[in-house]
């Protein structure tokens, strides 16, 4: 508020009023202003819990009196319960650690946040992110079981697909990991935190996922049209994108749509399980799978460069590890033998690679980089919907 200026010939007694006023008027300002933000908080929170049109899991309420009891009897069951899969006690044991460790939660805060915390000097934009978090790592917590039921129902789901297209014409790729390969705790809950903090949990609809893989395009359609119809598409079909059609085989319009920037395609329904769960299931062919295998490295490398339109540095080491790893010399033949026409970029790309076995522990993308390696992920792409010219 604008400094008042006071004429310094009043009298005490007026000047006491005055300036009791302006204490008033700046009271009476702020009470109006906080008034005001709660009711944009109110509406933004009542936006969430009322999301009908959208596919979403729903906006979960915590108790924090359910919390106790159920942390309690993960603990027992990791103390006392006959495991048969190795990789189940494993993340329950990662549960309960992200649940209950000093510090834990600071792994899903951004560098901002984390420094005001060690700092101690906490804003309220800190505040309202570490809240935040703290709700949707308890809303995870109490949605897990719920999770892992709907990936065992989508597994079998996924075999009775298999079993009508045939066995020989259809393979289940089920993801590595515990409870049958739904998503792990940390990378959940670090997707609706670090990766993608403006969701809510609601919107987590890949936690339970499958894919199946088939040998033609045209089994694959077989497949989609008999998903199309089943009870668990059917309940939410007319919610937002539970369909998107890469290839645009769906005589519907509205599930169509275009490959990824990348160049990748695919079919993915997300399909409500008896216990309401919202689950994802992938349709791909063989060889466009295989263009997925080659060509995600370049995925890896591109996707820290945001919209990509200025030079950036990759400092991950994992990513620094995944380029050492797999950008060898089989993925450079396979480019060379099965993408013949990307084989006038593949100097240049050995060329990125060698900046990181000379001993650099980070890598500076440039824009020529970007444009080179952009153009290689269509073409690979584009080998991999072109019948089986990459098998």
């Amino acid at each position: 508020m604008p400094d008042t200026q006071i004429n310094a010939g009043m009298d005490d007694e007026m000047l006491g009023i005055l300036n009791e006023f302006v204490v008033q008027l700046d009271q009476k300002n702020a009470i109006e202003e906080e008034k005001a933000l709660v009711k944009k908080r109110k509406a933004a929170v009542m936006a969430k819990i009322n999301q009908q049109g959208k596919l979403t899991q729903g906006f979960r309420l915590v108790k924090n009196d359910s919390l106790k009891p159920k942390l309690a009897a993960l603990r027992q069951k990791i103390e006392t319960f006959d495991y048969k899969n190795a990789a189940n006690k494993q993340q329950d044991q990662v549960i309960l650690d992200i649940m209950t460790k000093k510090g834990s939660l600071s792994n899903y805060l951004d560098a901002s946040t984390r420094a005001k915390m060690e700092s101690g000097n906490i804003d309220n934009a800190a505040r309202h992110q570490i809240a935040n978090t703290q709700l949707k790592r308890k809303q995870l917590f109490l949605m897990f079981e719920e999770i892992a039921t709907a990936q065992m129902e989508l597994i079998e789901y996924s075999k009775e697909i298999q079993s009508v297209v045939g066995v020989e014409n259809a393979t289940l790729k089920q993801p590595p990991g515990a409870y049958g390969g739904l998503k792990d705790f940390h990378g959940a809950l670090d997707k609706v935190t670090n990766r993608k903090r403006k969701y809510d949990m609601g919107d987590l609809k890949d936690a339970a996922r499958m894919t199946i893989i088939f040998k033609d395009l045209d089994d694959m359609v077989e497949a989609k049209n008999l998903i199309f119809n089943t009870n668990e598409f059917q309940v939410i079909k007319s919610k937002q994108s539970v369909m998107k059609d890469r290839y645009g085989t769906s005589k519907n319009e509205e599930y169509n749509c275009g490959a990824t920037a990348a160049g990748y395609k695919d079919i993915k329904f997300f399909l409500q399980m008896s216990n309401g769960h919202i689950a994802e299931l992938q349709l791909n062919t063989e060889n466009m799978m295989k263009a997925k295998k080659k060509g995600h490295i370049i995925y890896d490398i591109l996707r820290d460069g945001g919209n990509l339109d200025k030079p950036f540095t990759i400092v991950n080491q994992e990513v620094i590890k995944k380029v050492l790893k797999n950008m060898n010399e089989a993925w450079f033949t396979f480019i060379t033998t099965r993408v013949p026409k990307a084989k006038n970029d593949i100097a240049y790309i050995r060329g990125i690679v060698g900046r990181i076995s000379n001993g650099e522990m980070s890598l500076n993308i440039t824009m020529e980089d970007i444009k080179v390696l952009s153009r290689v992920s269509l073409m690979i792409y584009e080998q991999g919907d072109n019948g089986r010219a990459l098998m």
